[in-house]
């Protein structure tokens, strides 16, 4: 009879996955103590749109996930690259105040198609014009504008093309930072946000050659050599980001990833050319939506200041538009604003993850599990989010080095196999709460998730919304209401017949859906920032 003896060796990867992981903050090892938060490149503020659709659906999405950072764009008047849009700037204006008056964004502004000029006296006037509209904006009430870089990922005559002329990049900021210091205005440079993690190296020549003149470094990067499940794609990409922080660290500076995202598809398609993210309307959408939350962990745990994702929503297809841009975590008004993967994950971190805060060091004992902390300086409430990379669920144990936080967690979650869809746009609702016993907090992290334990809540919803009116109108039946007293409202949800018809920031709503001629009862209800809903 033969004799078969099979030996199982255990490795750490094995035994980690059977005893589960064991995760550690170092509350009092900051990292970064002016940490800006986690956001968006904006867009909207230069689109058209209908005032409904920002009440809506842009404005009520911003609140919900209250990103403190953004990155926008500037633009000159088409064809006229040194001509002001008035227009667009007093758009502009307005989209900043409401940033900054809503969620305390800290914007970061960057010129898209910057003008091409000769050296001296021609360039000296493109300067003039940039400080007259950043000098317009700033009065507008846009003191939220922090950042300014005078192009978009080193373009000029094309894409990046002076990645080739750092010189001139250069002279353009030399001449821009003069008219700012005569003017005192209040904004920093930003060198050199280049894209991908290739052309950082441009950070070097600007470090050793204009960093007089530059108050903040940035770069950008595009996840296009790694697919959504590379599990080596985090120690990677932090790497990149603590040597870019470091580098800007060595002249007394701060790292912004000032643009980011998952693998672009940029190709034509049904004849015209398109610019949008890889995965977007495919199975993997949510790994990708895990991915670029790694991402962002990984930037955050190197020290990055700030992060802007591409983008807050789609572009508008515009007829005769000359590319497709959908890169949005929710799609165009045009295409139902229907939300996407990333709008419940990444939109957990802009949500959870705001500053300013402090970036405190974590320690994880498993190498597919990642963890980032942070306290904002203000409220003194803790965020943690957990990366569980791992194809099924794992126990964990929550250590905190110093003094845990009192009140319990509450835990929010998002799944790979099953990614929340929620109305309007909602975040997804927390599971419930954990809390520490005994110096632990004990629980357990699903398979492929992000996990979000938060102390950042209240939990005293809105009063009941008075003076509901309803009067017929052209078209259906124009609902207005008393504004909330409470002091942390969010938006408002409202309802006919007991089904949601819609959400909106305003106290006012136009129900012209399907059903606006059937007779029944309408209700609105306040939502604060924590999520509570009103009677």
């Amino acid at each position: 009879m033969r004799c078969w003896i099979l030996m199982v060796v255990l490795g750490p990867t094995t035994a980690q996955l059977v005893t589960g992981v064991e995760i550690t903050v170092h509350a009092t090892d900051a990292i970064l103590d002016h940490f800006e938060g986690v956001g968006f490149h904006a867009s909207h503020p230069l689109h058209w749109t209908t005032k409904e659709h920002f009440e809506q659906v842009l404005a009520k999405r911003w609140r919900e996930l209250a990103p403190s950072f953004a990155r926008v764009n500037h633009r000159w008047a088409q064809r006229r690259p040194v001509q002001s849009d008035r227009q667009a700037l007093e758009a502009l204006a307005r989209h900043l105040v409401f940033m900054k008056e809503n969620t305390g964004t800290v914007v970061y502004l960057t010129t898209f198609g910057m003008g091409e000029t000769e050296p001296g006296e021609e360039r000296r006037r493109y300067a003039q014009a940039v400080a007259n509209d950043l000098e317009f904006l700033l009065k507008a009430g846009a003191t939220n504008l922090r950042y300014y870089c005078v192009t978009n990922e080193l373009s000029l005559t094309a894409w990046a093309s002076l990645r080739n002329d750092l010189a001139t990049f250069r002279d353009y900021h030399q001449e821009i930072f003069a008219e700012l210091r005569k003017r005192n205005l209040p904004v920093l440079l930003l060198a050199t946000d280049a894209s991908p993690i290739r052309y950082w190296s441009t950070l070097e020549w600007a470090a050793e050659h204009m960093d007089e003149i530059t108050g903040v470094y940035g770069g950008h990067h595009y996840i296009e050599s790694d697919d959504p499940g590379d599990l080596e794609f985090y120690d990677y990409f932090y790497k990149q980001c603590l040597w870019a922080v470091q580098l800007a660290r060595s002249k007394g500076k701060d790292f912004i990833l000032g643009e980011f995202g998952s693998r672009q598809y940029h190709d034509r398609r049904w004849g015209i050319r398109w610019d949008t993210c890889l995965h977007y309307g495919t199975q993997r959408e949510p790994q990708a939506a895990l991915q670029v939350c790694e991402a962002a962990l990984a930037a955050i745990n190197a020290g990055v200041c700030a992060m802007a994702y591409w983008t807050f929503t789609d572009y508008p297809d515009e007829p005769g538009l000359a590319r497709i841009n959908q890169w949005g975590v929710f799609k165009w008004l045009t295409n139902g604003c229907e939300t996407r993967a990333p709008y419940y994950a990444y939109g957990l971190l802009t949500k959870f993850f705001r500053g300013p805060a402090t970036v405190v060091r974590v320690e994880v004992n498993d190498a597919l599990v990642r963890a980032s902390a942070v306290r904002n300086n203000e409220t003194g409430q803790w965020s943690v989010a957990i990366i569980n990379r791992r194809t099924s669920a794992i126990p964990l144990w929550l250590r905190w080095n110093g003094s845990a936080p009192v009140r319990p967690f509450r835990k929010y979650v998002f799944e790979v196999a099953a990614p929340p869809r929620t109305d309007d746009g909602d975040l997804q609702e927390p599971l419930g709460k954990v809390g520490f016993a005994e110096g632990v907090l004990v629980d357990t992290l699903p398979a492929n998730s992000l996990v979000v334990y938060t102390t950042a809540y209240d939990e005293e919803p809105p009063p009941a919304v008075e003076g509901l009116k309803v009067e017929p109108v052209a078209g259906g039946r124009r609902l207005s209401w008393l504004p909330s007293p409470a002091t942390d409202l969010c938006y408002y949800r409202i309802y006919h017949n007991n089904l949601r018809i819609g959400s909106t920031i305003t106290t006012e709503f136009l129900d012209t859906g399907p059903t606006r001629n059937q007779p029944g009862r309408y209700r609105v209800v306040a939502v604060d920032t924590s999520g509570n809903a009103g009677p």
